[in-house]
C-alpha cells in the first residue's frame, strides 16, 4: 500500500495543481469531496461547454442546502460542522477524473501526517495541501453520470474512500469487486429495466423494439432487458444501436428505416442518453412518424426533457425546432428516479442574489445564462404572438400585450444587471435533487454514529475524528439507516444501492389542450412487503385525443408446453405456437427434445422425470404364486428325502442308488429354493446366484442321473462270460463321476461370471415403462448356462433307452425318458413365451415356475414310484421282486421249461445242490459238479444258447455258499459279472463273479 501511494505521490506532483481550475470551498471540521456537472462537455477542443442550470447548478444548490440543514441539526453530528468542497466535472469522464485528482494529493497529505510520515517542510512541519482543507476529505459525493462515476471510483478505491452517488444507476457499479468503496442512493438501471418491463406487462406489449446508445450505460441497459424479457414475455425486434459518436443524420435515419420497414412494432424502447434520444426523435419526425409509435423512454433524457416540456408550460424558452418535437412524444411513457420535492429548497434557491457567487463561484455566470434564456424566450414570445395576431388566428393577444413584450426585449440582454434575475420565471426544481440529500444524510448519519463509538459523551471533534479510515467508514455506510425526504425509512441495498424509487410519467397535453408536459401517473417502488410494485393511474394517463393505447403483440405467448415457429425469417418476434410431442420437452422456445428412454415429460413438458421403477418382488402377485409352487415342492422334496432316508435299507432304495438319489433330490430341492432369488428385487448379487443356479440345479440333477443310468448300462451291458469285474461302480466312485459332470458347469458359470459380471439394467418394453432387471434377462444370453444341461438331457434319454431291459428294480427307462421329454416340452413352451413376453413379472415367473415344474417332474417320475411301492407296496419291496427280470430281456441264460420245477443252484464245497422250490417243500439234491455242469450245458444247447457253465466255474463254486434265488417261470439266472457289480452297489447277497469263462459243453 505504501508502495501505491509513493507512486502516486510521484504522478501528482508533476500533475496540474488545479489553480486554475474553479472550485466551491464550504468550510468545516470534516470535509465532503463533490462532483457535479456544472458544464456540459465541451467540444471543438473545448473541455467544457455552457453551464448547466438545472443539471449542474441546482444539484451544487442542493448539498449546500443540506449540509446547512444538517450543521444546523443539534441532534445529528452536534459540534461538528460539515464541509465540502466540489469540483466542476463537465460531463466528461476524463475532464472528471483530473478534476478529481486534487482530492487524491489530499488524501496523500493526510496519509503522510497520520501514517507514514514521509515528506515534511523546510521547516520541518507536516506539508498540507491548499491549506489543509482538502487532507480533511472523508467521501466523495457524486458523480452524476455513470461513465463519470466509474473513473471516478476506479481511482478513488486505490486509496480506500468510499464514493456516494445520487444519479448514476449503471448495474456494472453494483459489482463489490470492482468498486468495494461505491455507494448510490438512486437504485440501479436493473430496476429501471424492471419497471419498463413491467410497463410493457401492464400494457400487454410483447412486441417491442429497443434502441440503444453504444456505451456502458445503452449496452447495459439493453442486455439487461433482454435478459429479463423472457420473462416478462416480451420479444425485442429488431433491437438497434446508436454509436453517437460516428452517427450522422443518415445513421438515425437507417435506424427509423428498420424499425419502420422490418418490423409492425408500435411501442419503442429507448435506452439512451439525451443528446441521442433527442436526435432519435429529429429522425422520428423527418419520417413522419407521428403517431405511429409509442415511446418509452429511460431515465437520462426524460428529467432534462420533462422540464423542457414543463418550461414550454410556463415560458417556451426552447427553439421552435425543439417546440416541434412535441407530436412525435404524444403518449410516450418515460422512467425517473421517484420525483420528490426537497423540501424549503425553492425558496432557498430564490433567495440567491449575485454575493452567493462568493460561495459558489460558477453562480456568476449561471445567472448570465439563466438572462439568456430569458432574452430567447421573451424575443421568441412576442414574434409568436405578433404572427398569430397578424394571421388573425387568436383574439386572446392584443397589440398592448405584445408592445410589452417588446419592451421587455429591449432590457433582456443578457446581463444579469438588466434582467429580471429576481424573479427566476420558469424555474423548477429538479425531480432529483432529493436523492443528492439523501447522498449528504447517509454520510452524515454514518459519521454520526462513528462519532458516538469513537467519541461516547464528547460534543464536537475528538481526537479519535481526526483521522477517520475509509474502511471503518464504509462499514457504517453500509448499516446507516434514516428518513428519506418521503419520511420513510431509507437503507441501501444490498449495502451498496438504493432501494428501488422511479416516477412513471406520461407526455401529455393540459386540460386546455394547447400545451404539452410530464405529468406523473405512477411509481414503480417498495411496497410494504419490501417488494417492488407498479402503480398506474388509469384516470390520469393518457395517450393521443383520449384514444387508447395501441396493441403491440405480432403472436401471442405459446403454452408451457409449446414452442415458437418462426413466421418471418428476419423478425423473431413474429411467430406461430405447436405443442411438443407426446414425450418431448422443450429444451427452449424454439426446440423439442425427445425425453430419454426410461424417462417422461413433466405436465408442462418442461423437464424429463424418470419413470418409476418397475420390478418383481415377493409382494407381487406373480411372485406370490411362484413362491407357492416352490414351497410345495420343497415340502415334497423334504417328504422324499425323508422316506428314502428313513428306508435306505429296503431293496428298492438301494436298487436306486441311495447316494446319486440322495444327490437328484439335492439339486431338486435347489431349483425349488432358486425361485425365491430369482423372484426378488434385482441386485448383483441375485443376479448373480440367478444366473449361476438356473444351469447349475439342472446339471446337477441330470448328471446324477446319467451316472446312474451308465453304471446299470454297463454293468448289465457288459458280456455275460467276461470274467473281468466292472470298474468304477462303487459309491465313492459314482460321486467323482457326478462332481466331474458338474464341474464343467460350474467352469461355465464362473467364466461366464467373471467375463460379463452381473449387473442391473433398465429394460423398456414400452416407452412408458421402465423395468429393473439383470443384464440379459432380456435376450438371449441367459440360455449360455443351459446348453450343457441340455446335453446331459440327451445322455439320459440314450441310457435310459439302452438300460430298458434290466431288471425291474433297475430299470427305470420309462421314468426317465418321460421326465426328459417334460422337460423338454417345458423348457420349448417357456422359451417362447420368456423371449416374447414383455412383461417382467411374466418374465421372471416364467422362469422360476419353469425350474420349479421340473422339479416336480423329476420327483414324480423318479421318485413317486419307489415311494409308491416303499409306503403302499411293501411285498414288492424285495429281493426277489427287485430282481426280477423284463420279459424281453437279454440278459436270460436259458429258459426254463414249463414243465420243470423252478430250482435254485445251491453251491457248498461239495459240489452243486438243485433245491426245489414249491409251497410244501424243499429237496436238496447232491450232484457232481461235473454233471451238474454238463446237464446245464446240455439244456442250454437245446435252447440253442450259449453255455454259461463249465466245470472250471463248479470248481470255482465249491465251497461257496449258496444263494437263493426265487426263479419263476421267466426268471433266468444273473450271469455272474452284472451280479457281481450290483452286490457291491446295493448289497443284495449274490454270489461274486467267477472269474474264469467257461467252456462249451
Amino acid at each position: 500500500m505504501l508502495l501505491v501511494w509513493w507512486f502516486a505521490w510521484l504522478g501528482l506532483i508533476t500533475a496540474p495543481t488545479g489553480a486554475a481550475h474553479k472550485y466551491l470551498n464550504y468550510t468545516g471540521d470534516i470535509m465532503l469531496g463533490a462532483l457535479f456537472p456544472i458544464h456540459h462537455r465541451g467540444s471543438g477542443g473545448n473541455d467544457c461547454g455552457k453551464v448547466q442550470l438545472e443539471d449542474g447548478i441546482q444539484p451544487l444548490e442542493a448539498m449546500l442546502y443540506t449540509l446547512e440543514q444538517i450543521n444546523n441539526d443539534p441532534d445529528l453530528l452536534p459540534g461538528i460542522k460539515l464541509g465540502m468542497i466540489a469540483f466542476d466535472s463537465c460531463d466528461s469522464p476524463a475532464y472528471g477524473l483530473e478534476q478529481s485528482l486534487d482530492f487524491v494529493k489530499g488524501f496523500i497529505a493526510h496519509f503522510n501526517e497520520f501514517h507514514e510520515h514521509e515528506f515534511q517542510c523546510q521547516d520541518g512541519s507536516t506539508p498540507k495541501f491548499r491549506g489543509g482543507g482538502f487532507d480533511r476529505v472523508v467521501a466523495v459525493i457524486g458523480a452524476q453520470s455513470s461513465s463519470v462515476t466509474i473513473q471516478v471510483a476506479t481511482m478513488l478505491r486505490l486509496f480506500r474512500v468510499p464514493q456516494i452517488s445520487y444519479m448514476a444507476t449503471s448495474p456494472s457499479l453494483s459489482d463489490p469487486n470492482r468498486f468495494p468503496y461505491f455507494f448510490r442512493t438512486v437504485p440501479s438501471d436493473l430496476n429501471q429495466a424492471h419497471a419498463m418491463l413491467e410497463i410493457l406487462r401492464k400494457f400487454n406489449w410483447t412486441y417491442v423494439s429497443v434502441v440503444h446508445s453504444d456505451n456502458e450505460y445503452g449496452t447495459h441497459g439493453y442486455e439487461t432487458l433482454r435478459s429479463l424479457a423472457a420473462s416478462y414475455n416480451v420479444c425485442f425486434s429488431a433491437p438497434q444501436r446508436v454509436d453517437k459518436e460516428h452517427f450522422g443524420e443518415r445513421g438515425y435515419d437507417i435506424v427509423l428505416d428498420n424499425i419502420v420497414n422490418k418490423t409492425e412494432v408500435r411501442v419503442v424502447v429507448v435506452f439512451a442518453d439525451k443528446s441521442t434520444t433527442q436526435k432519435l426523435m429529429d429522425a422520428a419526425r423527418h419520417h413522419g412518424v407521428v403517431g405511429r409509435f409509442v415511446w418509452i423512454v429511460c431515465d437520462a433524457w426524460s428529467a432534462a426533457s420533462s422540464h423542457r416540456g414543463v418550461n414550454i408550460v410556463l415560458n417556451p424558452i426552447d427553439t421552435p425546432e425543439l417546440v416541434s418535437d412535441e407530436s412525435i412524444l404524444e403518449g410516450a411513457l418515460a422512467v425517473q428516479p421517484l420525483y420528490r420535492n426537497l423540501a424549503g429548497f425553492d425558496d432557498y434557491f430564490k433567495s440567491l442574489n449575485v454575493s452567493h457567487n462568493t460561495h459558489n463561484p460558477w453562480f456568476e455566470e449561471s445567472l448570465k445564462e439563466y438572462c439568456r434564456r430569458q432574452h430567447s424566450a421573451t424575443r421568441y414570445r412576442s414574434a409568436n404572438m405578433q404572427f398569430q395576431l397578424e394571421e388573425g388566428l387568436t383574439t386572446d393577444v392584443s397589440a398592448d400585450e405584445v408592445s410589452t413584450l417588446a419592451e421587455e426585449d429591449t432590457f433582456t440582454t443578457g446581463d444579469p444587471e438588466n434582467c429580471d434575475w429576481q424573479k427566476w420565471r420558469g424555474y423548477r426544481q429538479q425531480r432529483y435533487l432529493h436523492f443528492v440529500r439523501d447522498a449528504v444524510y447517509a454520510v452524515a448519519q454514518a459519521l454520526h454514529n462513528l462519532q458516538a463509538q469513537l467519541c461516547p459523551g464528547v460534543r464536537g471533534m475528538c481526537k479519535a475524528m481526526r483521522h477517520i479510515d475509509g474502511d471503518q467508514l464504509r462499514t457504517y455506510l453500509s448499516n446507516v439507516t434514516f428518513n428519506d425526504e418521503g419520511g420513510k425509512p431509507f437503507m441501501f441495498m444490498d449495502g451498496r444501492d438504493g432501494p428501488p424509487r422511479y416516477s412513471i410519467l406520461n407526455f401529455q397535453k393540459d386540460e386546455r389542450g394547447n400545451r404539452y408536459h410530464w405529468k406523473i401517473v405512477g411509481n414503480y417502488t417498495l411496497n410494504d412487503e419490501g417488494l417492488p410494485i407498479l402503480n398506474i393511474d388509469n384516470d390520469t394517463i393518457r395517450y393521443r385525443s383520449g384514444e387508447n393505447f395501441p396493441p403491440s403483440a405480432c403472436a401471442t405467448p405459446c403454452a408451457p408446453h409449446q414452442v415458437k415457429i418462426q413466421q418471418q425469417r428476419e423478425d423473431t418476434c413474429c411467430w406461430r405456437c405447436r405443442s411438443c410431442g407426446e414425450y418431448q420437452v422443450k429444451v427452449n422456445d424454439y426446440r423439442c427434445e425427445d425425453c430419454p428412454m426410461g424417462f417422461l415429460p413433466s405436465r408442462d413438458h418442461s423437464k424429463c422425470l424418470p419413470i418409476p421403477e418397475e420390478f418383481i418382488d415377493y409382494q407381487n402377485p406373480w411372485a406370490i404364486a411362484a413362491m407357492a409352487v416352490a414351497s410345495l415342492g420343497i415340502l415334497v422334496t423334504v417328504f422324499v428325502l425323508v422316506i428314502f432316508w428313513t428306508y435306505s435299507d429296503t431293496p428298492i432304495v438301494k436298487a436306486s442308488g441311495r447316494e446319486l438319489s440322495y444327490l437328484l433330490l439335492v439339486g431338486t430341492l435347489a431349483s425349488f429354493c432358486v425361485t425365491f432369488v430369482i423372484v426378488a428385487r434385482p441386485t448383483p448379487f441375485t443376479c448373480g446366484l440367478t444366473r449361476f443356479f438356473l444351469g447349475f440345479c439342472y446339471t446337477l440333477c441330470y448328471a446324477a442321473i446319467v451316472t446312474k443310468t451308465n453304471r446299470i448300462s454297463r454293468i448289465f451291458n457288459n458280456r455275460p462270460i467276461s470274467p473281468h469285474k466292472t470298474r468304477y461302480t462303487s459309491p465313492t466312485s459314482q460321486l467323482v463321476i457326478t462332481a466331474l459332470l458338474t464341474s464343467v458347469e460350474v467352469v461355465i458359470n464362473v467364466s461366464w461370471l467373471m467375463y460379463e459380471p452381473p449387473h442391473v439394467t433398465h429394460s423398456f418394453p414400452t416407452r412408458e415403462s421402465r423395468l429393473l432387471i439383470c443384464e440379459g434377462l432380456d435376450d438371449y444370453s441367459y440360455m449360455v448356462g443351459l446348453l450343457y444341461p441340455f446335453v446331459l438331457i440327451g445322455l439320459c434319454t440314450a441310457y435310459a433307452v439302452k438300460t430298458r431291459k434290466c431288471p425291474g428294480g433297475f430299470n427305470e427307462t420309462r421314468h426317465i425318458a418321460f421326465t426328459n421329454y417334460t422337460a423338454i416340452i417345458i423348457w420349448l413352451a417357456f422359451v417362447p413365451l420368456y423371449l416374447a413376453s414383455t412383461s417382467n413379472s411374466i418374465r421372471v415367473v416364467t422362469l422360476a415356475i419353469s425350474l420349479s415344474l421340473s422339479g416336480l417332474v423329476q420327483l414324480g417320475c423318479l421318485f413317486f414310484p419307489k415311494l409308491y411301492i416303499v409306503l403302499f407296496k411293501p411285498e414288492k419291496n424285495t429281493k426277489e421282486v427287485v430282481m426280477s427280470q423284463h420279459r424281453s430281456s437279454s440278459y436270460l441264460a436259458t429258459p426254463t421249461p414249463t414243465n420243470l420245477t423252478p430250482v435254485a443252484v445251491v453251491v457248498n464245497a461239495g459240489g452243486m445242490h438243485y433245491v426245489q422250490n414249491n409251497d410244501e417243500l424243499h429237496s436238496d439234491v447232491t450232484a457232481n459238479a461235473g454233471s451238474v455242469v454238463a446237464e446245464l450245458n446240455r439244456k442250454a444247447q437245446q435252447q440253442k444258447l450259449r453255455p454259461q457253465y463249465s466245470p472250471q466255474v463248479a470248481r470255482q463254486w465249491r465251497g461257496k455258499p449258496s444263494p437263493t434265488a426265487s426263479m419263476g417261470r421267466n426268471s433266468p439266472a444273473l450271469n455272474q459279472s452284472s451280479t457281481n457289480s450290483i452286490r457291491e452297489e446295493d448289497s443284495i447277497d449274490i454270489s461274486e463273479q467267477a472269474s474264469t469263462k467257461s467252456s462249451p459243453a
